[in-house]
């Protein structure tokens, strides 16, 4: 198939930008990126623009009108121009902004920036992170502006950790509200259930949820929604059916089954036990003989 190439690369004293089109994939790619350290508030707009424009500011201050909406961003904050919205966007004439910025499409491109925290409608949120983190990752792309095969997956492959970077930040920021989840309540106990199988003797419920990512609580509630006990309940009743595995199968010492499921004291492994099938692992594994 036939690919049409376009790329540039410009710099002056308050701008740099590489003007690139290159599709190796049409699920995502870049089409611009750049920075500008702005001096004066020079108007951009009133226009609209194809893809999907992000701008993550590193300093100042600057005004963005979108859809008739016009609101005062600041460092740390990004903001997104998307596909046939009209916007104009300007620097603050006493602090004027600088970002970095890029410009993007593809077929996965709204579905990605929905879960970046920006839904249809949305245009502008706050970040945990430094912009910094972003504003690095843009300045490694203009970095390799030469077009060889090797920097085009370098570029694709730093769009695609921006990105992630993006929903990370606003998982995060959902987690703390308790708002938003990235899969369904069965997704995330099916990898519990998962974890568990394999990590039982290694894990806690704490690290279970870290695992997953999710809270705690969440994972405590879904879990009882869905398997009908908490996962710390689960998680004895599995060590304790692996070690009585253990014990009819194999003449390993108690001290030592208790190890291998999880249990360092082995007086505590065989109370856990008992409490679990009504006798010690000793007369467990005499019945069973």
């Amino acid at each position: 198939m036939e690919i049409e190439r376009k790329i540039g690369f410009y710099t002056t004293a308050n701008y740099r930008v590489l003007d690139y089109e290159l599709r190796q994939t049409n699920d995502l790619y870049i089409t611009c990126c750049g920075e500008e350290h702005f001096d004066s508030p020079r108007i951009i707009g009133p226009c609209t623009r194809g893809g999907w424009h992000l701008h993550v500011i590193n300093s100042g201050c600057g005004y963005l009108t979108a859809d008739g909406v016009t609101a005062r961003l600041s460092r740390g904050q990004i903001f997104l121009l998307q596909p046939g919205i009209e916007y104009t966007y300007w620097a603050d004439k006493d602090s004027p902004w600088s970002y970095s910025w890029i410009h993007f499409d593809g077929l996965n491109a709204a579905d990605y920036m929905e879960k970046a925290g920006f839904p249809k409608g949305v245009y502008i949120r706050n970040s945990i992170l430094n912009p910094e983190s972003f504003s690095s990752l843009i300045a490694q792309i203009l970095s390799v502006p030469e077009l060889t095969y090797a920097n085009e997956l370098k570029r694709i492959g730093l769009l695609y950790t921006a990105i992630g970077l993006l929903v990370e930040s606003h998982s995060t920021q959902c987690y703390s509200t308790k708002t938003h989840y990235d899969y369904s309540p069965k997704t995330y106990v099916a990898q519990a259930l998962d974890y568990i199988h394999k990590n039982y003797a290694q894990t806690s419920v704490a690290q279970l949820a870290n695992y997953v990512g999710i809270d705690r609580s969440y994972l405590t509630s879904i879990f009882k929604k869905l398997v009908g006990i908490s996962p710390q309940k689960y998680l004895l009743n599995f060590r304790m059916e692996e070690s009585a595995k253990l014990l009819e199968e194999s003449n390993l010492p108690i001290k030592t089954i208790a190890s291998t499921v999880g249990y360092d004291n082995p007086l505590t492994f065989s109370k856990s036990f008992k409490a679990q099938y009504g006798c010690s692992p000793q007369n467990y594994r005499k019945k069973r003989a």
